[in-house]
């Protein structure tokens, strides 16, 4: 008997050595900001989604939500991120940090632009997203910023058609070209990629035979941009040009 009770002491004892604390989400969390702090953005997003698990009434909390969204931007993980700052939309639409999100939801595609010759998707992704969040939320801390970035946008779009723009002319496709190039200074006035768009889209009228929308692209040329005078000047004058 005496036996029999010592063995049922020792599993009670080994029991109670065995069972864990209860789950502290305050803790948790706090562990969690300390690791972003540190930019151990996976560990950081293990610990947020924990809570986020071992406690229902914080599924879909706003300011957990938004943190496991900052981790994967952190970590560059953009298409994962935008998805995780649209849920915070989606759920917290008035929420005071909606526009931040909105802002982030904008920069994942913008840090997804890439270079002029290939696909502009995300680059008009980011433009929409910043336009969105200008229209949405008028004079906020991001106002300025967004703006900026929609420049950055208008000119990679404008080099973009450009890039397309100038190769049709060099293959001889000058019809494409013009129509390229004609459509890239409506849309874009004042871009980066004007001055040359100009002058290309001059070349290109101007041996479709179209010797008056030749001479309007190059007198804009030179009046914007007087330091390309040396270059058209001669071709306007060898090629009779001028306006009577």
């Amino acid at each position: 008997m005496k036996k029999i009770l010592i063995i049922s002491m020792l599993i009670l004892l080994a029991g109670c050595a065995s069972k864990e604390p209860p789950f502290d989400p305050v803790t948790a969390f706090q562990d969690a900001e300390k690791n972003m702090l540190k930019e151990n953005f996976e560990k950081a997003r293990k610990e947020y989604q924990e809570i986020q698990e071992k406690s229902p009434d914080k599924s879909y909390d706003a300011a957990l939500m938004l943190r496991i969204a900052d981790t994967y931007f952190g970590d560059e993980k953009y298409d994962e991120a935008l998805v995780e700052y649209q849920a915070f939309l989606n759920f917290h639409p008035v929420h005071k940090d909606a526009v931040y999100a909105q802002y982030q939801i904008a920069m994942c595609s913008f840090k997804q632009m890439t270079t002029i010759d290939r696909d502009p998707a995300p680059t008009r992704a980011a433009l929409r997203e910043f336009q969105t969040l200008l229209r949405k939320y008028p004079k906020s801390v991001y106002d300025e910023p967004a703006k900026k970035n929609i420049s950055a946008c208008l000119d990679r779009l404008s080099e973009y058609e450009f890039y397309v723009g100038r190769f049709y002319h060099k293959k001889g496709a000058y019809k494409a070209a013009a129509g390229r190039l004609d459509n890239l200074l409506l849309v874009y006035p004042g871009s980066s990629a004007e001055r040359d768009a100009l002058y290309y889209d001059g070349l290109s009228h101007l041996e479709l035979n179209e010797r008056d929308r030749a001479r309007v692209a190059f007198e804009t040329l030179m009046k914007k941009y007087p330091s390309m005078k040396g270059r058209v000047e001669p071709l306007v004058e060898r090629e009779k040009l001028v306006k009577n």
